[in-house]
Parts: structure tokens; C-alpha cells; sequence
């Protein structure tokens, strides 16, 4: 390793190992990999006269990317440091590195070895990870270093056959996306001209993919919708599997069921924190003739937003939000399911938020039941009921790594279950999630069954966000500050008894429902013609 009296430790670089791991043995050092220097934001940006003349990205990159000279000065660190430079991007604040073990341990003044835990065996560090003096400043975090994959889940229960349960309303059976459209009143339209971005990874129960086939089957069984114009987007070299994890299927059919005229992107990514933080570049500051979403949806939970958790260092935790606010610069709304064991997540007893729905950059997306539908009419409780893949809960509850928003800060939030902290509250909204109520997908050739879960309901409200900028004009873009300032009836308050009173999981005590926000439904499901005006006239007052 170089000499430590030239380098600085990057703050929050360390990452942290799983409770039980053993280190095994140095990583061969002939071994190669690619790694990733994110960046800060330029300090100033330049006098720009004809800014509104360029293009969104050139725009953002100039005001809020690298700054050239800074990022000319990692790429020179780089090859000095016997690295190859894959990629130098100002918008995503990035420069690309490739090269041995060897080059890497010296050039980052760190250690690579082998680690073993019940998951298996991971390259890592011990320490903080460290640069030159010379772009200490520059650099704030280095990505790759760690290649152990985190722990996702997506967001879905699929049943063979459904099961009433006690805590649904009456009459409760499957519905199509179309009913819940008419039910929460959407406005009309089709969401052309707009590209919903779907975030797909790999979890422990393989890589996410979808079959044509499947697709085209579901939406049949949906009332013989056409089939969505999908471009498959690789990641790192992640493709579509081919085969259909039934989490990929659903959030395509319903979003392609809402928004049939918009074009459905799917990101393909694995599951190391680089992968993950490529994907979100990718959607976010896409290069030119790569899809340009104006919404993403995300049905995935990393894991609770406990301080400490393995999954991310302190900054990749930093670098993740910061590119969730980059959303909101480029007026992309991000729309993210809530978690599908109420307040169950890590922990068999203590009740935790899943990140990211408990970014405060995100729109957290929570889940109900809908049943005794007549028309127009119907009830709709707090989801927390059993079908036949088992019980399933809307996630939501209290932060442990963020502070309380400035836009919740009129709402009245519970403290964290259990160790009466204060934080972000989740979810936002809410909407039909059980699978009870849940939508049919045909899934690997199988007959068609009715899959749930608050991955259902992201991906819904995307559609619904596309037939809104397509109505408008506009892009929406960030979500939260509006949503917290309108009307109370621009929702359906999601009341408790006879139905579910609370998101209590397993032997986790969850959060109760409230007349007003709660940590189950947040603010209720949308009306979302309400929505459409209000954002309309919120982009007529800008």
C-alpha cells in the first residue's frame, strides 16, 4: 500500500461487515475489477447565458455536476495510479476505473481480502478507504471496492389460489388495474410521450427477467390489453433473465395497463451497491440515446435505514439520496413500494423503515385492500391480512437515518416503535396492494393468479403520473412537498376498524392507524384527477 502520509481518508468509506464474517485470505492481486470515484457537486457554476438553450442534461451538469477540472484531475489520478479510465461523466459525477487488485490496494491506499459470512464469500476492506491529498477534496466516495451483494427483496405475494382472509372487506376478489383507475378516479389518457423507468435487480431468489409470453398473457388476462412498448435496459452487463420472476411481470403489466402509450423502460441490475448506483445514473442522467424517464418506479426494499446496517458504507448511503435529489432537479417523479411485512423488515422485534421508500427524496407507496365494490363505491382498509401465500402487511413506520422532512413537518408523526425516535414517516400514499384484491399475472406459463403487495402500487401510481404529465404538459417531478400541501380530498383516508388498526407484523409491534396521516397509509389513496389539478396549477404558478 502507498504510504498513508500522502492520502486522507474519504469520510464514511468504511464499510461495514455482517455480524458474523471471517476473513479469510488477501484478494489475489492479479485478480481484476472496476470501480467507481463519485464526485461532489461543483462548488459555483459558471456564467451560463444561453443555459436554457441547452439540453436538460448539459444544463444539469454545468449547475449542479463535477466540476471539469476537478474531474480531469481524478482521471489524471487514475492513470498515474496505473488504472484504465472506463468513464468520465460531470452529470453523474463519476469517473470509471478498471485494474488489477494490486493497482487498486496502492491507488486507494486500502487492503482488498476475502471475506466468508453465512451468505458466502465477498472481496472488502477493513478502514476507510483513502486518495491523494491532491483530489481529497474532490473525491466522496469510491464504489466497487466491496462486491458483496445486498440483501434485496422485492415487493410481491403471488397466490395459486386466493384465500379470503377476516381483515379484508366484504366481497373482496382480484381486480384489474382499470378498476382501481375508475375507483380512484384517474384522469383520462394513455401516458404517451412519457417513459416510465421500472428498477429491477437481482435477489436471493435469482435475477430479474420477464417472458414475452407472460407479459403478452397477463395483459390478455387484464381485459386483452395491448402489450406495453418495453425496452429492456442492461446494467453492468445485467440482462433480462428471459424467465419471469413475477416482481419484473407485475410492475411492467400494471404500469403498461395505466399508461398503455408510454414506453416502459426496464432496468436490469445486479445486486452490489455499484450496480445499484449505475442503474439510478442511468435512469436518472441517462446518456444520449438511452431511454429518458420522466417517472421511476422502484418495488424493492435494500434493507432497513438502521445506522450501521452492512448493506452500504455511510457514503454510498450519501451518494444514493444525493442521486434521488438529482430526481428532483431533473423533474423526474420516483415512486417507491413501502415494504409488504408492515413494520417487519430486518429485525423479528423491532420496528424498522425499508430503505429506500424512507428516503425523503422518494414517494413512499403503502398498501390497502379494496373490496365491496358497487359502481363507484367501495371500502378500502389497511392492508393486513392473510391470502394464500401468507400473511402480508403494508410497510411503513418511523426513520432511523432521517431526520423529519420540512414537508411532513405540519403532520403529526408517531415516534419510532421502540425506541421513541423521531424521523422521516412513511409511507406518503397509499393504494391496493393485498392480493385479495390484487391483480391476475401469469407468471412462467402458469394459469393466470391474482399477485399483490405494495409493488403493486408503485408502479400503478407511476401509470397514473404518466397520463398526468401527458395531460399537463409537464413533467410533475418531485412529489412530496405538493402532496403534504393540498386539499384533504385529493385523498381517500384509509380508516381502521372493522378493518386491520394497525401495520403490527409477526412479533412486530407496528404503528396504528390514524384519522389523518398514519404509518400505514400515509395520506390514503390518491384521487387522481385531484392530483392532476393541483399539479397543473402548481406548474402554471412556476
Amino acid at each position: 500500500m502507498a504510504s498513508s502520509s500522502a492520502y486522507l481518508p474519504i469520510m464514511g468509506s468504511e464499510h461495514p461487515h455482517p455480524a458474523a464474517h471471517t476473513k479469510l485470505k488477501p484478494t489475489d492481486s492479479k485478480q481484476e475489477l472496476t470501480v467507481t470515484l463519485l464526485l461532489r457537486r461543483r462548488r459555483t457554476a459558471p456564467d451560463a447565458a444561453n443555459a436554457n438553450a441547452l439540453a436538460q442534461r448539459d444544463a444539469f451538469a454545468i449547475h449542479h455536476g463535477a466540476d471539469p477540472d476537478e474531474l480531469e484531475a481524478v482521471k489524471a489520478f487514475a492513470t498515474d495510479a496505473g488504472l484504465s479510465v472506463v468513464e468520465a461523466d460531470a452529470a453523474r459525477r463519476s469517473v470509471i476505473v478498471h485494474g488489477t487488485v494490486a493497482a487498486v490496494n496502492k491507488a486507494f491506499n486500502v487492503q482488498l481480502n476475502d471475506y466468508q459470512y453465512q451468505r458466502g464469500e465477498y472481496r472488502s476492506h477493513d478502514g476507510a478507504v483513502s486518495v491523494p491529498t491532491s483530489i481529497a477534496n474532490y473525491v466522496e466516495a469510491v464504489v466497487g471496492l466491496t462486491d458483496r451483494k445486498v440483501h434485496a427483496t422485492h415487493f410481491s405475494t403471488a397466490s395459486a389460489a386466493r384465500k379470503r382472509a377476516s381483515m379484508d372487506p366484504p366481497n373482496t376478489k382480484p381486480l384489474t388495474p382499470a378498476q382501481i383507475a375508475t375507483l380512484y378516479n384517474f384522469p383520462a389518457g394513455d401516458g404517451a410521450g412519457q417513459t416510465i423507468g421500472l428498477y429491477e435487480m437481482e435477489t436471493s431468489d435469482g435475477p430479474a427477467g420477464y417472458a414475452p409470453s407472460d407479459i403478452a398473457a397477463t395483459m390478455a388476462a387484464l381485459g386483452n390489453l395491448p402489450v406495453p412498448r418495453i425496452v429492456d435496459v442492461a446494467v453492468d452487463g445485467t440482462q433480462n433473465s428471459g424467465q419471469s420472476d413475477g416482481e419484473t411481470g407485475l410492475d411492467i403489466t400494471v404500469a403498461g395497463a395505466i399508461a398503455p402509450g408510454a414506453t416502459i423502460a426496464v432496468y436490469f441490475a445486479g445486486a452490489q451497491p455499484q450496480n445499484m448506483i449505475h442503474a439510478l445514473q442511468m435512469m436518472i442522467h441517462p446518456n444520449a440515446g438511452e431511454p429518458t424517464p420522466s417517472i421511476v418506479s422502484i418495488s424493492y426494499g435494500w434493507g432497513p435505514d438502521d445506522l450501521g446496517e452492512p448493506g452500504f458504507s455511510d457514503s454510498e448511503w450519501t451518494q444514493i439520496s444525493m442521486l434521488f435529489e438529482d430526481a428532483n432537479t431533473n423533474k423526474i417523479s420516483v415512486l417507491v413500494s413501502s415494504g409488504d411485512s408492515g413494520a417487519q423488515v430486518a429485525s423479528r422485534t423491532q420496528a424498522q423503515t425499508s430503505y429506500p421508500a424512507s428516503d425523503p427524496w422518494v414517494t413512499a407507496c403503502g398498501g390497502t385492500t379494496i373490496g365491496n365494490v358497487n359502481g363507484g363505491t367501495f371500502e378500502e382498509w389497511v392492508w393486513n391480512d392473510v391470502g394464500a401465500a401468507g400473511p402480508g402487511a403494508t410497510g411503513g413506520g418511523v426513520s432511523a437515518r432521517f431526520a423529519v422532512p420540512s414537508f411532513q413537518s405540519e403532520v403529526t408523526l408517531p415516534k419510532r416503535v421502540g425506541t421513541g425516535q423521531a424521523g422521516r414517516g412513511v409511507p406518503d400514499i397509499a393504494g391496493n396492494a393485498s392480493e385479495n384484491s390484487g391483480y391476475l399475472q401469469v407468471i412462467n406459463g402458469q394459469p393466470a393468479q391474482p399477485v399483490g403487495g405494495t409493488s403493486a402500487v408503485a408502479p400503478l401510481y407511476a401509470g397514473l403520473m404518466a397520463r398526468i404529465n401527458q395531460n399537463n404538459g409537464f413533467p410533475a417531478g418531485y412529489l412530496n412537498t405538493l402532496l403534504y400541501s393540498v386539499q384533504a380530498s385529493t385523498f381517500h383516508v384509509v380508516s381502521g376498524a372493522p378493518g386491520p388498526v394497525n401495520n403490527s407484523f409477526g412479533n412486530v409491534k407496528g404503528y396504528p392507524v390514524s384519522p389523518v396521516w398514519d404509518a400505514c397509509t400515509g395520506l390514503g389513496s390518491v384521487d387522481g384527477q385531484a392530483l392532476q389539478a393541483a399539479l397543473a396549477a402548481r406548474g402554471a404558478g412556476q
